[in-house]
């Protein structure tokens, strides 16, 4: 799906079949999962490097930015909580009149800024790349409430947790552990080319808009800080459940100590009743049997009683 925008007098709507005919008005060019046909068109109208065409229809191309003679090339990642979270690569081209956002599925963000068409207008007066920064910004703040969510499932993993340890739990930890470490990878590559936006000069990015991607860039590096939290909280979640799975083991190996305490004294009085011996203390008495029980009672008593001072359980 292709919309196209353009500005004359107003806000106004385009098909993409009369792109040739307003492509010198200024234009916001939003594709969703491009065509290689559509992609041809798109490279001839606005004079695209072959490079260019290529990784606007190639999915999962690398962070980047490219300066051409007559536009630049960002490519950047977005993030949705789907089932886990999935990184969505966005692509910019920004021109002198022109702007274009590809991309392989509908983004929210970049459907609100098309129904807020007072905020659009506003955009188109001033450049492009005016438009390029409020796409990306949109983007970048998405970050914050989708790792705050990672924060809380972690949390909620910890109580789960302090209640009751299962497999599932660790299974749970390690997913989100490698999660977040991919996330990280591609947020720390991203900062490094946001910050080209905020410090370096480009034809296609007016000195206006630099103090803008500043702030853009600002909040890249919350978003760095925030991962390596997020990273950090799975790591003491992980601590904390192999910490629980060793007392767990403690308590157990504590009761079966107990209990092998236990029995010893009355597996070594039972086996010497228990031998061959024609002559045996006791063996003739008539309450010789109970008498034997009930040192076992008495032994078992006062161990228990000795345990229990010590405090063993």
């Amino acid at each position: 799906m292709i919309d196209v925008f353009y500005y004359k007098n107003g806000i106004k709507k385009a098909d993409f079949k009369d792109l040739h005919k307003i492509k010198n008005e200024n234009l916001w060019i939003d594709i969703s999962n491009l065509t290689r046909e559509e992609t041809q068109i798109i490279a001839k109208t606005f004079k695209l490097h072959p490079t260019t065409e290529e990784d606007l229809f190639k999915a999962n191309v690398r962070i980047k930015i490219e300066e051409f003679e007559n536009y630049l090339l960002c490519i950047y990642y977005g993030i949705k909580n789907t089932k886990t979270l999935e990184m969505y690569e966005l692509d910019f081209v920004i021109g002198k009149n022109f702007i274009i956002s590809n991309h392989k599925k509908p983004i929210e963000s970049f459907d609100s800024l098309k129904k807020d068409k007072e905020r659009l207008e506003t955009l188109f007066k001033k450049s492009p790349d005016f438009i390029f920064h409020d796409l990306l910004d949109r983007e970048i703040d998405n970050y914050f409430p989708i790792l705050e969510s990672v924060d809380n499932q972690i949390e909620d993993i910890e109580e789960n947790i302090s209640k009751n340890v299962k497999q599932k739990v660790l299974s749970e930890i390690l997913k989100l552990k490698r999660v977040i470490i991919f996330v990280k990878r591609r947020v720390f590559e991203q900062r490094e080319k946001v910050s080209f936006l905020a410090k370096r000069d480009y034809k296609f990015i007016t000195h206006d808009a630099v103090p803008y991607f500043r702030d853009i860039y600002d909040n890249t590096i919350r978003v760095t800080d925030s991962i390596d939290n997020s990273r950090e909280l799975v790591g003491n979640a992980y601590e904390v459940y192999m910490s629980t799975i060793s007392n767990n083991m403690n308590e157990v190996m504590k009761v079966l100590s107990v209990i092998a305490t236990l029995v010893l004294p009355l597996t070594a009085i039972s086996g010497i009743y228990g031998t061959n011996f024609h002559i045996i203390p006791g063996a003739s008495f008539e309450y010789g049997f109970w008498v034997m029980i009930g040192l076992m009672v008495i032994i078992s008593g006062f161990s228990l009683v000795l345990f229990k001072r010590k405090g063993w359980f």
